[in-house]
């Protein structure tokens, strides 16, 4: 019994060795990839590390309007250096007391913490990607006075791997850092257009597109 043990032991080792070897040697391998420019691969990782963290469980203490506009988080466009993703985001609404539903915070608000947190994501927590520079754009909607839904860009801001190596993420507020970053934010009576002075941009990669579908 004792020798059966070993040898079962030694397998269930063997085998786990085994995985996890492959899994470096799979990883080391589209790493090589996407460091040689395939974008194809480069946002199919972006996309799978997004769905993933829509599958994690929320942070104790972050607010549920939080969490929800960083489960909505879209790539724009991305390449081997940059990446530019959009956010949804929401007034901060919570139950207060037995069922009261209360406003805490205006989306503004929101906007700005979600935007530091998702470019932290971006920069440090897509396994197979290394960007040096990452993009990150708050929308809200609301419903016009004729019923129509209309969807406007609170916040758009850039910061750089450099720059954020200089961030206190855990000490300062998210307006302190965002005011550090290239952060536009939008003035009442007045559009933000994200597209201006944008770090990338779709229309980038349609030559790309076109010679793709060229027979």
């Amino acid at each position: 019994m004792i020798i059966l043990g070993m040898i079962g032991f030694l397998v269930v080792t063997a085998v786990i060795g085994f995985a996890i070897t492959s899994a470096a040697f799979s990883q080391r391998h589209w790493k090589h990839v996407i460091a040689e420019g395939d974008r194809e691969t480069l946002l199919a990782a972006v996309e799978e590390a997004l769905v993933t963290f829509r599958g994690l469980r929320p942070p104790r203490g972050i607010p549920p309007a939080d969490w929800r506009a960083l489960q909505s988080a879209a790539v724009v466009a991305a390449d081997r250096d940059r990446c530019r993703v959009s956010v949804m985001v929401e007034p901060d609404v919570r139950v207060l007391g037995s069922s009261e539903r209360r406003e805490v915070g205006p989306a503004e608000s929101v906007a700005r913490r979600v935007a530091v947190r998702m470019a932290e994501r971006l920069l440090y927590e897509i396994p197979l990607a290394h960007f040096e520079a990452v993009q990150v754009d708050a929308y809200t909607q609301y419903r016009s006075p004729d019923g129509t839904t209309e969807t406007e860009c609170l916040l758009t801001t850039i910061v750089s791997r450099d720059e954020a190596a200089e961030t206190d993420w855990d000490e300062q507020e998210a307006a302190a850092i965002l005011a550090a970053w290239h952060t536009r934010e939008r003035a009442p009576g007045a559009p933000l257009d994200p597209e201006i002075r944008a770090l990338i941009t779709p229309g980038e990669f349609d030559d790309d597109r076109q010679e793709d579908t060229t027979p």
